[in-house]
């Protein structure tokens, strides 16, 4: 059965999350006049992959999570794409958990906690959607080759307009190129969420276009260039999630608040609970 292969050392997992850093991720979040966009993002990223390390311990006692998964965190703006990894991990794209772990750029003080920083904010230029989409391609490709045994890689796009290097057209081209990634336990899946501003109703996990907002050519380019979650995915996100995911249902949040980020990320990165 495809996706259903289970995560360990031998067969790890990929998680690629790409980040629109454009300047429009400086305007304020919907409903939070005080925090810009790519400050909730860098967030929401940190704390995601923190709960990813917390799951890469069979006890924790453990000193070091364990190597189940390798991860990258791209921007994208102006006319680059860089991995947004720092200090000893500057220049480096796909690195293990253990890796991660072991390089911390600082902690901060957040709700009451200290938590770990990997993932700072940056808004400025435009919106290369394309390359990023095609560095996401190359790392992925390089990745499935060398473990076709794993679950295939999940590319998570965060964003909030639309790109600046090609029309829709070249976007479902270069998506398409990803969606055909494969290893032998099924294919690529990519992810899609759009930012919200505060002015529209999310939409979680659609279906149909027709329930997508009517005449927006972004959301349903989104929603069109987003993978069907399958099967074994939605029965590990509803599991650990409140979320209620219906047969065909693509991995799209659209006009995301902050709690529909939060949750898009559980759902994209619910393979996490399933290891060894």
């Amino acid at each position: 059965m495809p996706y259903s292969q289970s995560i360990d050392r031998t067969t790890p997992g990929c998680v690629i999350f790409l980040l629109d850093q454009s300047d429009s991720m400086n305007l304020p979040v919907g409903g939070r006049p005080n925090v810009s966009r790519a400050e909730l993002l860098a967030d929401i990223v940190n704390d995601t992959i923190a709960m990813i390390m917390r799951r890469c311990r069979k006890v924790h006692t453990e000193p070091t999570p364990r190597a189940y998964y390798d991860l990258a965190v791209l921007g994208y703006c102006g006319q680059e794409v860089r991995s947004l990894l720092g200090g000893p991990l500057t220049g480096q794209w796909l690195v293990s958990i253990p890796e991660l772990f072991s390089s911390v750029l600082r902690h901060e003080e957040r709700d009451g906690r200290s938590k770990p920083v990997w993932v700072e904010p940056f808004a400025s230029g435009h919106t290369p959607m394309c390359l990023a989409l095609n560095q996401a391609g190359r790392l992925a490709s390089g990745w499935a080759s060398g473990h076709q045994r794993s679950h295939p890689p999940i590319i998570i796009n965060i964003t909030d307009g639309m790109a600046t290097d090609g029309d829709g057209d070249e976007v479902r081209t270069w998506a398409d190129r990803l969606r055909s990634l494969r290893t032998r336990d099924g294919d690529l899946l990519l992810f899609n969420v759009s930012l919200s501003d505060g002015l529209s109703a999310s939409v979680r996990f659609p279906a149909s276009p027709a329930e997508l907002p009517a005449g927006d050519d972004f959301l349903r380019l989104l929603f069109d260039t987003s993978s069907e979650i399958p099967p074994e995915m939605r029965t590990r996100a509803e599991s650990t999630t409140n979320v209620s995911l219906s047969a065909g249902s693509r991995g799209f949040v659209a006009n995301a608040a902050p709690d529909d980020l939060v949750l898009a990320l559980r759902v994209g990165t619910s393979l996490t609970d399933d290891r060894r």
